[in-house]
């Protein structure tokens, strides 16, 4: 076992590689149900809750792939690399866009604003959860 997962034992590390699959599935089914059955031009938040439940898991991958053991740096780091990533998605999507939407070169630049703000809110929503929760587990081992 690799000394960054030095204070999770299998199991735990087992289940958070479970928990990190079953939530991308999910957020992809929001995703391309929301694409298949137009969901997205119905419900107007519809973008907004995949791009920060989005950002959320990414930031969670991330987390656990990268950011291990977690430090206070990165609260600010996470949801910065999570807006790059996104930044990424961002310019496919621009390049592709003509397969699936015809929107005007501003209102695309508005959508793009808007993505990549969620994007960065829903990883920094993850950051501060998992930081009080790490938190939380070493003020409780020092108090045992």
């Amino acid at each position: 076992m690799s000394s960054r997962y030095a204070t999770a034992d299998s199991s735990t590390i087992g289940i958070a590689w479970a928990a990190l699959v079953a939530y991308s599935l999910v957020v992809c089914a929001l995703h391309f149900g929301g694409l298949e059955y137009e969901i997205y031009t119905a419900i107007w938040w519809w973008d907004l809750l995949t791009h920060s439940l989005s950002g959320f898991g990414v930031a969670a991958w991330l987390c656990f792939v990268r950011f291990t053991p977690f430090e206070p740096t990165h609260l600010i780091a996470l949801p910065l690399a999570v807006v790059a990533i996104g930044a990424g998605f961002e310019v496919y999507e621009y390049l592709f866009k003509d397969f699936y939407v015809e929107w005007t070169l501003a209102f695309y630049a508005v959508d793009t604003v808007l993505d990549l703000i969620l994007d960065g809110v829903g990883a920094l929503v993850f950051a501060l959860w998992y930081a009080g929760r790490r938190r939380d587990d070493v003020t409780g081992a020092t108090q045992s």
